[in-house]
């Protein structure tokens, strides 16, 4: 099956390696029903993006188009994390970034989460969302790491390739 087909166009899953598994671990995470539903417009206005940097916004809106379209319904979490909220993240094994430490305390993150499963998607699930992700970054020639491929996993998270640099932590 070849699923090398324009994104958004024809509801497929856009990827250059993508496979039949893809589709139909695709399938399981659509929810289209879900997606004309007054919770999803109302998670779609979660994460204020005050202090957000542009970069990491316009990913998420190019990311977010590209999930609608393909019936996926996620939401931003988070943008913006204050050293308060980092500390307790930290505190509860949820990052292991200290406050200063994280993108999020520069608005240089998202995590983005299932409207329905939230954090609970399996292994495989997160694989074809970072797949997508990572598409929509290629395509738009934007410098995006996903947590999914980290060591510590956090498959939610989306950073600017560079923050620390970007805001001054490092030369």
């Amino acid at each position: 099956m070849n699923l090398k087909m324009l994104a958004g166009e024809t509801g497929m899953l856009p990827a250059r390696e993508a496979s039949a598994e893809h589709e139909t671990v695709l399938q399981g995470l659509r929810d289209r029903a879900f997606m004309m539903s007054e919770r999803y417009a109302a998670q779609q206005l979660r994460a204020p993006t005050e202090g957000a940097r542009a970069e990491i916004v316009t990913f998420h809106d190019a990311f977010q188009r590209q999930l609608r379209a393909l019936g996926v319904p996620m939401f931003a979490h988070c943008f913006v994390r204050d050293s308060h909220a980092q500390d307790e993240a930290y505190a509860t094994g949820h990052s292991k970034a200290q406050a200063g430490e994280s993108p999020h305390n520069f608005g240089c993150a998202v995590d983005i989460v299932h409207s329905r499963k939230a954090w609970s998607l399996t292994k495989r699930e997160w694989s074809v969302i970072g797949h997508i992700g990572k598409d929509v970054a290629a395509r738009n020639q934007m410098k995006i790491d996903w947590g999914g491929d980290w060591k510590f996993w956090d498959p939610a998270h989306w950073e600017i390739r560079g923050w620390r640099r970007l805001v001054g932590l490092t030369s």
